[in-house]
């Protein structure tokens, strides 16, 4: 079956017969003028019988390498069958803090960017596995669903900044209730939180939410990002520049801390795990081979169609075609018999 990548461009063959139309109407007023200025028994001269036009030929050439080109340009295929494609794996939702706490610079370049980093580095090894992505602070958003598609997914971590939400804070219950809601209701089994954030909550939901998680079959894995000396958090103004560090109603500078205690009653609840970042080499690795350890479920079938591109040949044709034209002469001398 043939299909088209950008059919859109076909419409460029209705130009070929107008410009056909247009080319034999420019010659017969050409021949006309030619008539009208040169006397008729003066044209044989001029265009001796002994010579045989290729002038037609050469035009007929041309149009067929436009042709071609068009065909080429319209990324031409030829079906050649369908693959049944099974994937297995879990699907995983990363909830990233992006409370001003984050900006803190304890964890080189800062908290917030060594998180991204990590989630980064995720996403390069997932093997199968879904990811869908939660940025939090105050509120909680689902920034990206369960995909796939994981240079979409790379893209959509990108945009996640301090910036981004409204409401400051450390929502952890929000997160997790939103993180569950995200999963498919198709999967009963086989999914994982892994919570990023350098612990600083002080909400009374969060058992709730993580029993909520347990109940539903999701483990909760948490990653601690930040030092127990803690650090300033700079303020920056709209240029970038750094203008002051962040204060309390005193005025007094805020110096943060890694909060860990809340981030390992999460991970315990639920069967996770807890990791600090720097005190465990690759901490996302070795959260992403506890997750492998599990079982993995077969999404849904996805039907491929397999093509063999044929723009190519067409590229080669038009080339043909348009050399065939540029080296045709407009005119060889006709053989002529003696006697």
């Amino acid at each position: 079956m043939l299909s088209f990548s950008y059919p859109q461009i076909l419409w460029l063959l209705l130009l070929i017969p107008v410009v056909w139309v247009l080319d034999r109407f420019v010659a017969g007023k050409r021949k006309k003028k030619l008539e009208e200025h040169i006397h008729p028994n003066m044209i044989p001269r001029l265009y001796p019988e002994t010579h045989r036009s290729l002038h037609g030929l050469k035009k007929i050439c041309f149009f067929l390498s436009f042709t071609m080109m068009i065909l080429a340009a319209s990324g031409l295929r030829l079906g050649s069958g369908l693959k049944e494609l099974k994937q297995e794996g879990m699907d995983v939702i990363v909830a990233l803090d992006l409370s001003t706490s984050m900006s803190a610079k304890d964890i080189s370049p800062s908290r917030l960017e060594r998180s991204k980093y990590e989630v980064k580095r995720l996403i390069s090894q997932l093997k199968g596995d879904r990811i869908g992505l939660i940025a939090f602070a105050g509120v909680s958003y689902l920034q990206c669903p369960i995909t796939s598609d994981y240079r979409t997914a790379g893209m959509m971590l990108e945009m996640m900044d301090t910036d981004l939400l409204p409401v400051q804070g450390t929502a952890f219950s929000d997160a997790i209730n939103t993180a569950c809601d995200a999963f498919p209701d198709e999967n009963q089994q086989y999914k994982a939180i892994i919570l990023i954030s350098d612990g600083e909550d002080h909400e009374q939901e969060i058992e709730a939410a993580a029993q909520r998680a347990f109940q539903e079959g999701v483990v909760i894995y948490t990653l601690g990002v930040g030092t127990l000396k803690g650090s300033t958090i700079p303020v920056y103004d709209k240029q970038g520049n750094l203008v002051d560090y962040m204060r309390d109603s005193n005025k007094r500078v805020i110096t943060t801390s890694l909060q860990e205690n809340t981030l390992k009653q999460i991970a315990s609840i639920t069967n996770g795990r807890y990791y600090r970042l720097g005190a465990v080499r690759n901490p996302i690795e070795a959260i992403y081979n506890h997750i492998l350890h599990g079982e993995r479920q077969e999404y849904q079938t996805h039907e491929f169609a397999m093509y063999r591109e044929l723009y190519l040949i067409f590229a080669i044709l038009a080339l043909i075609f348009l050399l065939t034209a540029i080296l045709i002469p407009e005119s060889i001398k006709r053989a002529t018999s003696k006697g």
